[in-house]
């Protein structure tokens, strides 16, 4: 198979890349959660919010980095538990009402910052499940494309893989991965056989929003254990 030479040079898509980087951005089944304390830290006895205990509690149960969800935290609400967006993501993980419900957790009760959180950690593991990355994926590159897939949905992100597979390029690279969803918005890629979801409309965003969260997690590891 001939190797992918396309008209858009890949130093373009890698400058438009990382440009994006920089681009300042966004009762059932939940015992153990809600029966657990709610206490807010006051200021100075936190390192990243007040909901620090929260999040290292729920991590725990689900085996994710604390920080990790933080940084999400961060760039969806900015850690404000009474957010809700325009197309109606809920909390400080901006979590979808419908998405909830999958499991059995009511618009009223994602508003609470545990429950919240532990709908954001099974949607990530499942997200990470759906993406069915291979086992050579670094630690690096399977975060990205879980955050990535987590903001725009697994198949989005399995198409980039997909068309860079097809192309006898990296895809288990994350930023050779942000080249080829670039290139979801063309029809000559949207339409092509190694793809499933159609076209992307708007790649750039997802992109910034996965640097920006891995950006954010970087410096959270730093200052947090």
């Amino acid at each position: 198979m001939k190797r992918f030479k396309k008209h858009i040079p890949h130093i373009y898509i890698g400058f438009v890349t990382i440009f994006l980087a920089l681009v300042p951005m966004s009762r059932r089944g939940f015992n153990a959660v809600e029966m657990a304390p709610e206490v807010l830290l006051a200021e100075g006895e936190y390192i990243i919010s007040p909901y620090d205990d929260i999040f290292r509690r729920v991590a725990r149960r689900h085996h994710i980095d604390w920080r990790l969800l933080s940084a999400i935290a961060h760039c969806e609400s900015r850690f404000n538990a009474e957010a809700q967006s325009p197309r109606g993501a809920v909390g400080l993980m901006q979590v979808m009402p419908h998405i909830a419900r999958h499991w059995d957790v009511t618009d009223e009760e994602l508003l609470d910052p545990a429950i919240n959180i532990d709908v954001a950690c099974r949607l990530y593991k499942s997200t990470l499940k759906q993406l069915r990355l291979p086992k050579e994926v670094a630690e690096y590159d399977r975060t990205a494309f879980t955050i990535a897939a987590y903001n725009c949905g697994a198949s989005r992100v399995t198409d980039a893989r997909n068309l860079a597979e097809y192309y006898e390029e990296q895809q288990n690279d994350w930023q050779t991965v942000c080249e080829y969803m670039l290139l979801l918005t063309e029809e000559e890629f949207y339409n092509h056989e190694a793809v499933i979801a159609g076209r992307f409309k708007e790649p750039h965003i997802t992109i910034a929003y996965t640097n920006k969260v891995l950006n954010c997690y970087e410096r959270y590891k730093q200052i947090a254990e």
